[in-house]
């Protein structure tokens, strides 16, 4: 369990403290969006961005656990596809409430951006770029 918790710190210590500038606006963003689910906590759609986004940190510790700061950190954000798709099944009832439908579009565009990015680090990593490219120590 201090592993996991270990790995998981040193995660959001990498994204928050030592990324470049730009990808650190970029990620305190990314964070922020999705943790803006505990706003709309009562709607199911919220509900499953956070278990989706809770899951995702539990496999991206993992891997970091495993090998490091990875290229490979982005593959656990292939659990936004089916999120997504579920949420696409929900168009009527979300519809009823605007400030949840602003954010989900919000939420979409930005995962989506994120990713892109994720879809490109990973294939670099199949391709034979895996060492880590940051350390927390």
């Amino acid at each position: 369990m201090y592993e996991f918790l270990k790995s998981t710190l040193q995660i959001f210590g990498v994204v928050f403290l030592r990324f470049r500038p730009v990808p650190r606006i970029w990620s305190v963003w990314l964070v922020g969006v999705n943790l803006a689910c505990l706003y709309f906590i009562k709607h199911p759609e919220a509900q499953v961005v956070l278990a989706t986004t809770g899951v995702a940190v539990i496999l991206q510790a993992l891997i970091h656990r495993r090998f490091g700061f990875v290229r490979l950190l982005g593959i656990a954000h292939i659990l936004w596809i089916p999120m997504f798709a579920w949420m696409a099944t929900r168009t009527t009832e979300i519809a009823h409430y605007p400030d949840l439908q602003n954010w989900l579009v919000i939420l979409l565009a930005t995962n989506a951006v994120s990713f892109i990015v994720d879809t490109v680090d990973v294939l670099r990593f199949f391709c034979g770029e895996r060492a880590p490219h940051y350390r927390w120590s």
